[in-house]
């Protein structure tokens, strides 16, 4: 998964329920479910971009100097 030009891992496991569940390495707050593969996959994306948004959004609260960086 990518957001901006950074890669992220997810490992993905069957649920015990069925369907699927993913959580990132990078970010362990990040986490999803889906019914299908595809879904799944389509829910990590959001759940990164949400979680990404959220991060940025709590970071412009704080008192100090935002920096953005691109790892590559």
């Amino acid at each position: 998964m990518k957001a901006g030009e950074r890669t992220f891992t997810f490992v993905i496991k069957e649920a015990e329920e069925g369907g699927y569940l993913a959580r990132c390495i990078e970010l362990p707050q990040v986490h999803t479910e889906g019914e299908t593969m595809e879904e799944v996959r389509r829910n990590m994306r959001d759940a990164l971009n949400l979680a990404i948004d959220h991060f940025r959004a709590k970071a412009k609260k704080e008192k100090g100097r935002v920096v953005e960086i691109t790892v590559r």
